[in-house]
């Protein structure tokens, strides 16, 4: 089983005081707090916390694990894609604040209990990259709009033709994202989830007003400024 919190995770074991004495919990729960806070960061799973419990296996955990519920402090509960997940809190929650229902996010459809709910890390960071294209992508349709013919790429070193076959298009750059989002539904890192930037583009006017020193692109030439 599992085990979660909420939180950022830290070398160091923060264990909520009221928690670990409260005398209405009994000394059992208490440490099994304590060991699922400590066992975070860690390899350490449910069994091997209630063997460091004392206990003979982890269905004993189910007593001291309703005592923490109680309070707030841990609950146990079905997530999406995890089954049976103990989820421990720094500090106890509130009965408003707590949930008893895997939140499923609204992208993908996986558990999204652990970031923002109704909304999991990956759809969160691939949301946050689409809009990042849009945004480039319309920057650089009005640059061609303006007129703008010359264009510096994402090296920076040479002069270009905007429409130079050597320079991202907004079809390599999207079909790059659509690529690298495939990947990471099929298990890749979702961190490697990026928009390749389109290049800036420039009038001449522009360029001269900068003193632009830059060496022509031998592939496609552009005008001399």
């Amino acid at each position: 089983m599992p085990v979660r919190r909420f939180g950022r995770p830290s070398p160091v074991v923060m264990v909520d005081r009221g928690v670990l004495t409260d005398e209405s919990l009994t000394p059992t729960a208490r440490l099994i707090y304590a060991l699922l806070l400590a066992c975070l960061d860690t390899e350490t799973g449910s069994h091997e916390v209630a063997r460091l419990a004392g206990l003979a296996s982890v269905d004993d955990m189910q007593p001291f694990l309703d005592e923490l519920e109680s309070v707030g402090a841990a609950d146990v509960m079905d997530h999406v894609g995890a089954g049976q997940v103990i989820t421990v809190h720094e500090s106890p929650l509130l009965p408003e604040q707590r949930t008893h229902a895997c939140i499923p996010c609204q992208d993908c459809g996986a558990c999204s209990c652990e970031y923002i709910k109704g909304m999991c890390r990956p759809c969160s960071h691939i949301r946050d990259v689409r809009e990042q294209a849009r945004a480039d992508i319309a920057r650089w349709q009005q640059e061609v709009d303006q007129g703008k013919t010359y264009a510096v790429g994402s090296g920076g070193a040479r002069l270009h033709r905007w429409d130079c076959s050597s320079l991202n298009t907004v079809e390599r750059s999207v079909g790059s994202l659509e690529d690298a989002i495939k990947a990471a539904k099929a298990g890749a890192d979702p961190g490697y989830i990026y928009w390749p930037q389109l290049p800036k583009l420039y009038s001449a006017e522009e360029l001269r007003r900068k003193g632009s020193k830059k060496r022509n692109c031998g592939l496609c030439g552009p005008d001399p400024l």
